[in-house]
Formats: structure tokens, C-alpha cells, sequence
């Protein structure tokens, strides 16, 4: 299993659970969040101080390594315009994984 965490603008969220929906990945998290990258936020006119932060929406989702491809390719599908601030995935390895209300360990 792998951990995939999505971090996009957040009109962009609507796009990305259709297209979750599509490929039939049901089970995920969203949670609003504040962050930058290379951009460092918004410049107001002159490169006056703008927005340090900008408004994101971070998915939080397992998956088995067999639609792990299949799920980052949903992501960009649904986010990629080719600006800046169009977001990033990252894909983590996933060691154990228990079901709390029965205690067994999923493979």
C-alpha cells in the first residue's frame, strides 16, 4: 500500500473527486490547509507584499500499489493547468495498516 498526498488549489477539488470517482478510489480525506511554494505566495503590484499563504486543499489517501499510476494520473488530469501553484503529490510507502474496530492488520 502507498500513501498519496495531494496538495492543490482548492477550486480545484470538485475536479479531483469526480475524477477519483471515475477510476472508483472512494475512500480519502480533504482538509482546507495554507501553504506556498516556489511562487512564495501572491505580490502585489510592484512586488509589494501580498498573500504569503495561499488557500490549498490537501487529499490524504491509501492506496494499493497497483492504482497507485492510476490515481496520480487522476490528480493531474483534474489539477494541471501549467502555472505555478498547481500543486504536488507525494507517494509514501506504506509499512502496516490495522482496522481499529476489529484490530486486524491489513495487507
Amino acid at each position: 500500500m502507498v500513501e498519496i498526498i495531494a496538495i492543490i488549489r482548492r477550486k480545484k477539488a470538485s475536479a479531483t473527486k469526480e475524477e477519483f470517482g471515475r477510476i472508483g478510489c472512494l475512500g480519502y480525506s480533504i482538509f482546507p490547509v495554507l501553504g506556498r511554494g516556489r511562487q512564495r505566495g501572491l505580490r502585489g503590484a510592484q512586488g509589494t507584499e501580498g498573500l504569503a499563504f495561499l488557500p490549498k486543499a490537501l487529499f490524504d489517501l491509501i492506496v494499493a500499489e497497483s492504482h497507485t499510476q492510476e490515481t496520480i494520473e487522476a490528480i493531474i488530469r483534474a489539477n494541471q493547468t501549467g502555472e505555478f501553484g498547481d500543486g504536488k503529490i507525494f507517494v509514501i510507502e506504506v509499512a502496516e495498516a490495522y482496522r481499529i474496530s476489529t484490530g486486524e492488520r491489513e495487507p
